[in-house]
């Protein structure tokens, strides 16, 4: 059962869920497909608005092949078997893994210019990222790295962000002995034990933030469904407009053997397995 949930949990992360819409009073979820698509509802942001871009599969993805959306679908049945075999408690440390193996690339190369057009018309905007922090192998903060890699590409939310101090939540759940945090505009969920919604409520409250409107962006359903509950019991008068974007799942990603496809997988589940 538990590796079933894992085989689930690991396409979802990377999802091709089909949309399905709902809607609470003042709430609407959006599917797109382009980041040119995603403006269309920045049309009356003002700086009343917080925007929310969620990280991997939308901003950015895995330059290999191995680990992008249209193999890892390909290849599903390869997946499932090879996730079956890492034990429960690392199932996490092999999705950041996966992130970690290799270059990251725009998942849309206008990703750069729609953020700096958000920063010249002054509408906050951050991130947030179920990315783990603190240190893992050789990397000594994994959202100092994140916030490198997305540098490299041309994104840095420093700027737009609302509030500059970097925060550590030590009242919320922790992970690895890691809390979730922010830096640099950036909101680091830190895995498993913390949804992004009571993530980014605990941000508000820190910052003393009062937003009429939320947008939030991400490639995975259950994430806006939850930032909506979330936003919608700490303020049911925020509008919150979540967009679905599946831009990952379009990408035009080589198509690899089954073979490297195996290799690949199978090398970083033993890795994963040689972490404490």
């Amino acid at each position: 059962m538990r590796d079933r949930k894992f085989t689930s949990k690991v396409l979802l992360y990377f999802s091709i869920v089909i949309l399905c819409s709902f809607a609470s009073g003042y709430a609407t979820i959006n599917k797109v497909n382009t980041m040119e698509e995603v403006t269309r509802y920045f049309a009356n942001a003002d700086c009343d608005t917080l925007i929310i871009f969620d990280i991997d599969m939308v901003l950015i993805q895995p330059s290999d092949p191995a680990f992008q959306m249209a193999n890892m679908v390909h290849f599903r049945n390869v997946a499932k078997r090879i996730s079956q075999s890492i034990p429960q408690e690392k199932k996490n440390l092999f999705l950041t893994l996966m992130l970690l193996n290799s270059d990251s690339i725009l998942v849309d190369t206008y990703t750069p210019t729609l953020l700096s057009r958000l920063i010249e018309n002054s509408v906050p905007t951050i991130a947030l990222t179920s990315n783990l922090t603190g240190p893992l192998k050789n990397i000594a903060s994994l959202e100092a790295w994140k916030i490198n890699r997305l540098c490299k590409l041309g994104i840095d939310f420093t700027s737009s962000a609302p509030m500059q101090e970097n925060q550590t939540f030590c009242d919320l759940p922790s992970y690895r002995g890691n809390y979730s945090s922010y830096k640099q505009g950036i909101l680091f969920a830190n895995g498993p034990v913390c949804p992004k919604g009571d993530v980014l409520i605990r941000f508000l409250q820190i910052a003393g933030l009062h937003p009429k409107r939320v947008i939030f962006i991400d490639d995975r359903e259950d994430n806006l469904k939850n930032v909506e509950e979330s936003l919608n019991k700490y303020n049911p008068l925020i509008q919150y407009d979540g967009i679905h974007y599946l831009g990952a799942n379009l990408y035009p990603s080589p198509q690899i053997s089954e073979q490297e496809f195996e290799t690949k997988w199978s090398a970083l589940a033993e890795l994963t397995k040689t972490i404490n």
